[in-house]
């Protein structure tokens, strides 16, 4: 009896992986201003993102405030090489890939961490019922993020400095991407990398501070610096167990 239970717990939880993964195939990008924050869960059956507009972000999670944490400028992230060599360089800063456990390193520094647990982590909630079913995980990104696929159950990007642009490539579009696409720049690629390169079908969104992006899961994502100066962005992941497992 117990080997059967253990078998149906596994099947049940691997159909709920296997719909949890079916994507959309269109674009639809819903609009919601931050004092109608309730009614995001309301939304979140179109699978679609949604543009939050007019919210009210802290000063945290900045250039300007990084660098009065000295110490935090020269952690190091790679051998015979720190945060502030990587930051006061433009030329290094717009190709260098910083990694997750950078990203969210920063994010607990910045105090971004906690920021979002106690001002908007409960918005993004479908119900309080089940909330003891959810988790989050933060970053803060200096520049941009290379492609990356969202597969948590909600991924908010927040611009904290500058304006970000946000490119957003649908999941069957992947085939058309190079092998190696994970951490790229998508306004990098070239026909030499993939010669289908005009068949990948995506939008851009531009995000200043003041709004979010909330994404569904099975997007492809790229975001990286819209102007001269570097952005700065928090990005959040809200993750329930089928998430977890599918991720």
């Amino acid at each position: 009896m117990i080997l059967e239970g253990v078998v149906i717990l596994f099947v049940i939880g691997f159909i709920a992986v296997l719909f949890y993964k079916q994507a959309n195939e269109q674009f639809e990008i819903l609009q919601l201003e931050a004092d109608r924050l309730h009614e995001l869960p309301t939304l979140y059956g179109d699978h679609a993102p949604i543009v939050i507009r007019s919210f009210s972000v802290p000063n945290l999670g900045n250039f300007a405030e990084l660098q009065k944490r000295k110490h935090i400028l020269q952690m190091a992230i790679a051998p015979n090489k720190t945060l502030y060599s990587v930051l006061f360089n433009k030329t290094e800063l717009s190709k260098w890939v910083f990694r997750p456990e950078t990203a969210s390193f920063l994010a607990k520094e910045a105090g971004l961490n906690i920021w979002f647990k106690q001002t908007l982590y409960n918005h993004f909630l479908p119900s309080s019922y089940t909330s003891w079913l959810y988790s989050e995980k933060t970053f803060l990104y200096p520049h941009h993020r290379g492609l990356f696929k969202t597969t948590a159950f909600q991924t908010i990007i927040m611009p904290t400095q500058g304006q970000a642009s946000v490119s957003l490539i649908l999941q069957n579009s992947e085939t058309y991407l190079p092998p190696k696409w994970r951490e790229q720049q998508f306004k990098k690629i070239t026909t030499l990398d993939t010669p289908l390169l005009t068949q990948i079908k995506f939008v851009e969104v531009k995000l200043k501070k003041g709004n979010l992006l909330v994404l569904p899961a099975h997007l492809i994502v790229d975001i990286t610096t819209d102007s001269e100066e570097p952005c700065w962005f928090f990005l959040a992941e809200i993750h329930h167990p089928i998430s977890k497992l599918a991720s």
